[in-house]
């Protein structure tokens, strides 16, 4: 087994999600290790692109996808405050447009960024909500070529 110097944390803010930023950062101590946090939104598919939105208090308005990346970029600084992690964790934000699973992306940024291990939550879904949604984790450890390491939901959350 390799040294494991860069951790790649994909977070959707759940629980689970939120339990596997935990785990890496624990994990990350003990090996010296550097984490990289992402995030990855999709549109609805029953959005247009290009909407504009009015959000109120503000003088103007902005695109959906603006709106988004500067709640999520806020939502990934407060997630590394939260956590008192600010030394070895950048947060890095990818929106993604196009169609499909968002496990596509997040081994695609796992074999350009070279990392060497995924930690990734699971909400722990089965019957036909694992159907329906799919699980992200489970695609993520079926096509990455580095480790992937999945924390299980916390009790509560599962």
């Amino acid at each position: 087994m390799g040294n494991i110097r860069r951790i790649l944390v994909p977070v959707d803010f759940s629980p689970p999600s939120r339990a596997a930023v935990r785990y890496a950062g624990e994990l990350a101590q003990e090996l010296g290790a550097t984490i990289d946090l992402l995030h990855i939104w999709r549109p609805p598919t029953f959005i247009p692109a290009g909407l504009m939105v009015v959000v109120p208090g503000a003088a103007d308005h902005q695109s959906l996808e603006s709106l988004a990346e500067t709640e999520i970029a806020e939502s990934m600084h407060a997630l590394v405050a939260e956590l008192k992690a600010e030394r070895g964790i950048e947060a890095r934000l990818r929106v993604g447009f196009q169609p499909g699973s968002p496990a596509d992306p997040i081994v695609e940024l796992a074999e350009r960024g070279e990392f060497d291990l995924i930690v990734m939550g699971t909400h722990g879904r089965t019957g036909v909500a694992r159907l329906f949604l799919g699980s992200v984790a489970e695609r993520v450890a079926r096509l990455s070529h580095c480790p992937v390491l999945i924390v299980p939901a916390p009790a509560a959350a599962a």
